[in-house]
């Protein structure tokens, strides 16, 4: 024997519904979408700034070739993490760098490598990689095409240290991580704004 279904609508065509209660931490005015923009190279999202990928001074050697656009967390979302959006353009790379926090990092577009600590990851389209607390990491793109990915993060949290390869020379010791280590200041492609 079937069991009749509930209604659709509980309440009687007379009886008026409430709305939920309104949340608290949200805003009055919701955010704005910011809307990818398919057909721009690199990519971009409306409204989103591109930015330097670090304020802090570097020398020729510590990155190259990379922006950032935040896409949450600077926007006046109630929320505890930012999602940033890296770009890096053929033969370009982040900094050797470690720190506290942990983040999350999602392939966006074409092809990167990731150093993990002692580990080089091949990263490509929603392929995956967590950077655990004080792993000494870099992102390197020696491919032909942008490398883009997404990258999240705790909004509070402590500083990179910027490492130099003289500080990891176990790991520069390993011929497979060397070539991550070591960048020389080359000539890249820069990320058109």
């Amino acid at each position: 024997m079937e069991m009749p279904l509930p209604p659709l609508n509980p309440h009687s065509p007379s009886e008026p519904v409430e709305a939920p209660p309104a949340r608290q931490d949200t805003p009055s005015a919701a955010p704005p979408v910011h809307r990818f923009t398919p057909c721009t190279e690199p990519f971009r999202w409306e409204g989103v700034p591109v930015t330097a990928y670090q304020s802090t001074p570097a020398t020729a050697a510590d990155f190259a070739g990379i922006t950032r656009q935040t896409l949450f967390g600077h926007g006046g979302e109630t929320i505890g993490f930012e999602v940033r959006y890296f770009e890096i353009a053929p033969g370009g790379w982040s900094s050797l760098e470690c720190h506290e926090h942990a983040h999350a990092v999602i392939g966006l577009r074409g092809v990167g490598k990731v150093l993990l600590g002692d580990t080089v990851q091949t990263l490509g389209f929603l392929d995956l990689a967590y950077i655990g607390a004080n792993c000494v990491h870099r992102l390197v793109n020696d491919g032909p095409t942008p490398f883009g990915f997404l990258c999240i993060v705790d909004a509070k949290r402590d500083r990179p240290r910027r490492l130099r390869p003289a500080d990891v020379p176990e790991l520069l010791d390993n011929p497979a991580l060397a070539p991550l280590i070591q960048r020389a200041a080359v000539q890249t492609t820069p990320c058109p704004e």
